[in-house]
């Protein structure tokens, strides 16, 4: 096989793992309903909602380690082998969480999976980095997201499906994908380095510790606080929009706009990231229809939701793929996998914290829409800001494994 077609074997396992992983984080939410009230005879609606919640919160710690864990084995061992072992992770505690009737082993095998998929999208991203041309890098990034989106317009539309048949669907196919992902090619600039290089690899110390390092992590964090605040919001917009619908139709057309956003999002970021050879513009874009659409979600009228949605997905799916691009760009190869998944990390703990608020503007009337909008301005003048006051030396990752760049 040539090296090319190596390249684009790894590419494709590279996606229909991220395709596994948006279609659990998927199924989760259109069959919790179903679930909890057979495997834990739980049938109250508001004891539901709390242990969907309480799922949901520990399956988000499991992403968090597991992106903190894997970061530091990606630039240890590898990251054909660090993502290799993360879905037979996933895919041995999600086939395992479908025989059990015990809620807190459940919840320790949803970590478990989360910890295992967490790695997708940072480490594949910058698994393509390393192995393609950055143009070619830009195209392979969306298509990775893409395949993602795929898997959870899969896991909606069959969602009426018997959650343990789709729980078992996810963890037999990442069976599969460990099995195909023996091929996946490491990366030659990686091996060279790790060969050549006196530098402590997956150093969370070094990432911390070099003030450089750590106000890149900052900046970046501070720009994607926008799409995880949006993704956390976004699912109450519903209840300011409908009248005659239904929340559970409603919320389906929220997620097949978004998904559809989410494609094409894909591939306007990609398009822009090469004309332009910056991620600032698309960036700049993207804040100003975030703006924009989060600051009138109570003016939507009924039959325009899925429109709206549509320009939700349009934040989505573009935005996490630029700002994952850049920062493996932007720092050297012996803790970019690190910096990338802990970026990761960061941007999913973030997300409990809105919840949190959100859980708290739920409860009191009216609470809920004055403090959408204070939150949207917020992390809309902290992200345009981070941009803004960025500007300076353009980085390549050429320079960066090549070592003009000093660490």
């Amino acid at each position: 096989m040539t090296r090319s077609n190596t390249n684009y074997l790894t590419l494709l396992l590279l996606c229909l793992g991220y395709f596994i992983d948006f279609y659990d984080l998927t199924i989760m939410g259109v069959s919790y309903n179903e679930l909890i009230q057979e495997q834990f005879n739980i049938t109250a609606v508001a004891q539901i909602q709390q242990t969907y919640l309480m799922i949901s919160n520990f399956q988000t710690i499991g992403i968090f380690i597991g992106a903190i864990l894997f970061g530091i084995l990606g630039d240890k061992i590898g990251r054909a082998t660090a993502i290799k072992y993360s879905i037979l992770l996933y895919s041995l505690s999600t086939i395992a969480a479908v025989y059990t009737h015990s809620l807190p082993l459940f919840i320790l095998l949803r970590t478990l999976s989360y910890i295992g998929l967490a790695t997708e999208f940072s480490t594949s991203t910058v698994l393509i980095l390393e192995l393609f041309p950055i143009k070619s890098a830009a195209w392979g990034t969306a298509i990775l997201y893409s395949f993602g989106v795929l898997g959870g317009i899969t896991a909606t539309s069959i969602g009426m499906v018997s959650w343990k048949a789709m729980f078992l669907c996810g963890g037999i196919a990442g069976l599969a994908l460990y099995v195909g992902r023996g091929k996946i090619k490491e990366s030659s600039k990686f091996l060279y380095a790790k060969e050549h290089s006196e530098q402590k690899f997956g150093s969370m110390w070094l990432l911390l510790s070099n003030q450089q390092y750590f106000l890149k992590l900052v900046k970046y964090f501070l720009m994607i606080t926008p799409y995880f605040a949006m993704i956390t919001m976004m699912f109450i917009f519903p209840n300011y929009i409908i009248k005659s619908y239904t929340l559970a139709y409603a919320t389906k057309m929220l997620l097949l706009g978004f998904f559809v956003g989410n494609i094409l999002s894909c591939l306007l970021s990609a398009f822009i990231s090469i004309i332009f050879k910056n991620y600032k513009p698309f960036m700049l874009l993207s804040l100003c229809i975030f703006l924009v659409l989060m600051l009138n979600f109570k003016n939507i009228p009924e039959p325009g939701i899925l429109i709206y949605s549509i320009g939700l997905g349009m934040i989505g799916g573009g935005y996490p793929i630029v700002w994952a691009q850049q920062i493996a760009k932007e720092y050297p190869i012996h803790i970019r996998n690190l910096a990338s998944n802990t970026l990761f990390a960061l941007g999913r703990a973030s997300s409990i914290v809105f919840n949190l608020f959100i859980s708290g503007w739920l409860v009191v009337k009216g609470a809920f829409v004055s403090n959408a909008i204070i939150t949207t301005i917020i992390v809309f003048v902290l992200a345009l800001s981070s941009i803004i006051f960025s500007f300076g030396k353009k980085t390549s990752a050429a320079q960066i494994d090549s070592g003009e760049i000093s660490s």
